[in-house]
């Protein structure tokens, strides 16, 4: 039934509704049912007619964009979609062009908390409450059920297996934030329907967790640790998971290191990819995002949970099956929407057009495009609470960074498992290029010089982070340290295979050793020190991390030095 106040009362769409007619390039081809079909396209998407626009004629463009709006938002497959407009198709846009017509009310919507907002001692607060009865229902229902547990945790496994599909893979770092925002927003129409089903609020979103502010909120909220705090019927948390699904310092309460959740860096870049994992996006996707993973499970060591790991988080492939996973996750979706008050999403047709298919809370496919998961407000109805109601502050405008070169790297990897010190090898040619770096990246003021650590293997997530330092004295240890540090990184996704790897943009830094006379083409050194990724309970901060060693041997490939 035809329900937008566009469509009602027009014959043709009328008739093609109720399977009596089409539309095409060769039938009702041309006429007022034709702009009311392109303005409905244009309700889905602003950009889906940007030559012709609402010319009343169905041509070539117009088909294009019916063909997308099916296999996007239809779910029809890609090799059965037509470019004739037949009655799902006029159904559809009129759902589209209704929802345009009559926008959600401000009250209604939903608000995703902080959790240490929700709930600051034991006891059940009612947001965390009703994701405890979900996950728990959702639990029971069987493993190849959609809109199970197991189904939605076994997702996240197929992230780079998605990009692939797609022909992505290559430029995953863009999409880490669209995809999971797809993910996270599916997955929580799944969750409010169960909360729903099960007599909870209807307004219930997922919480964050904001591990960056000071501590007690840089600790694991209480009933994600409190295995003693039962549910109302007496039944066990199912939000509390004991050691080894969860590193017992975590469940014990100690916070997060600071230098695991801090955000300064990610929040620094001025665009949101660059070429080797620089920009906001791969950043974030290293801290804190693949920190904090590695935080939460601890050793993966190996054993009977999911894909091999008892340590959920540390695991991509098991980390979706942690309940807190999910508010890991809003809280970066929620960076990235801070992030964006001051810049921009890309614009590029090949990042805003990708598509990636999930599930929806009746268990039926359905596609998401990136472009249509932007604006979280108004096209997926959540906002944060500490979002910012006013209009977005001007964009910084975003300077095109160098093209920086490699201009020295180790000779022969590197296996660490303590304070280690690789020497870089430079190349004669290279060596006035490194001898002017300081002048260069005072020039360019970012990306003008790089640190990469590439081709990680290790067998598996040893649950630590690794802090890099150039040109560090051997005496210099603790908080002096932190002025020849470069980055951090984690080892969550690292396989044997070596394909993980890092980029720290150390423009400042380099400009920083020449004023204290540690530039030096002929000595160039890299050190690699694991730390612990949490601080003692009440002990203070510790910047880099209280050094620590571990079992598991990290190979790195290469150690490299890009000056442009």
């Amino acid at each position: 039934m035809i329900v937008s106040a566009l469509f009602q009362g027009d014959g043709v769409l009328a008739a093609i509704a109720a399977g009596l007619d089409t539309m095409s390039r060769t039938r009702n081809d041309a006429g007022d049912a034709v702009g009311k079909i392109q303005t409905a396209l244009r309700s889905w998407d602003p950009d889906s007619l940007p030559v012709h626009g609402i010319d009343k004629s169905y041509g070539g463009e117009t088909a294009a964009a019916v063909r997308r709006f099916q296999i996007s938002v239809l779910g029809t497959p890609a090799a059965t979609a037509t470019d004739e407009l037949g009655p799902r198709t006029v159904l559809g846009l009129d759902r589209v062009q209704a929802a345009v017509e009559n926008p959600p009310m401000p009250s209604a919507e939903r608000i995703r908390r902080n959790v240490w907002r929700l709930s600051t001692g034991r006891g059940w607060d009612p947001t965390l409450l009703a994701y405890a009865h979900a996950v728990r229902t959702m639990k029971a229902r069987p493993a190849d059920d959609p809109t199970s547990w197991v189904f939605q945790a076994n997702l996240h496994g197929t992230f780079r297996t998605a990009l692939a599909d797609a022909d992505l893979g290559h430029d995953g770092d863009r999409f880490f934030l669209p995809w999971h925002r797809m993910y996270l927003h599916h997955f929580e129409q799944i969750l409010l329907d169960t909360v729903i089903g099960n007599g909870g609020p209807a307004d219930f979103a997922l919480p964050y967790w904001n591990y960056g502010n000071p501590e007690p909120q840089s600790t694991l909220p209480y009933p994600f640790r409190d295995v003693d705090l039962a549910l109302p019927d007496g039944s066990p948390n199912p939000l509390a998971l004991p050691a080894p699904l969860r590193s017992a310092e975590v469940m014990a309460g100690n916070p997060l290191s600071p230098s695991i959740t801090s955000t300064f860096t990610a929040m620094w870049q001025p665009s949101f990819s660059g070429a080797m994992r620089t920009g906001f996006s791969g950043q974030l996707q290293n801290i804190p995002h693949g920190a904090v993973h590695g935080a939460i499970g601890g050793d993966a060591g190996a054993g009977p949970g999911p894909a091999g790991n008892v340590a959920l988080m540390s695991s991509t492939d098991a980390a979706a099956h942690d309940p807190v996973f999910w508010l890991h996750h809003a809280n970066l979706d929620r960076l990235w929407v801070q992030w964006l008050e001051r810049h921009a999403n890309p614009t590029d047709a090949a990042w805003l057009d990708a598509e990636f298919r999930f599930f929806g809370a009746d268990g039926e496919p359905v596609t998401s495009r990136v472009g249509d998961v932007l604006d979280h407000v108004r096209g997926l109805g959540y906002r944060y609470d500490d979002q910012s109601e006013q209009a977005a502050r001007p964009r910084r405008l975003i300077p095109v960074a160098p093209s920086p070169s490699l201009v020295a790297a180790t000779a022969d990897p590197t296996e660490v498992t303590r304070r280690t010190t690789a020497w870089l090898t430079v190349p004669d040619d290279s060596r006035p290029a490194i001898e002017h770096a300081p002048d260069t990246a005072a020039a360019a003021g970012f990306g003008a010089a790089l640190l990469t650590v590439d081709f990680l293997a290790a067998q598996r997530n040893p649950g630590i982070v690794y802090q890099v330092y150039l040109n560090l004295p051997e005496t210099e240890t603790g908080p002096r340290a932190d002025r020849y540090l470069a980055g951090t990184f984690s080892l969550f996704g690292v396989d044997a295979d070596g394909s993980l790897g890092f980029t720290f943009d150390i423009t400042t830094l380099v400009q920083t050793l020449a004023s204290a006379k540690r530039w030096d083409p002929a000595a160039l050194s890299v050190t690699v020190q694991p730390v612990r990724p949490t601080t003692g309970a009440h002990a203070g901060t510790v910047e880099s991390g209280a050094p620590a060693e571990t079992a598991v041997p990290l190979r790195i490939g290469r150690i490299g030095l890009y000056v442009g």
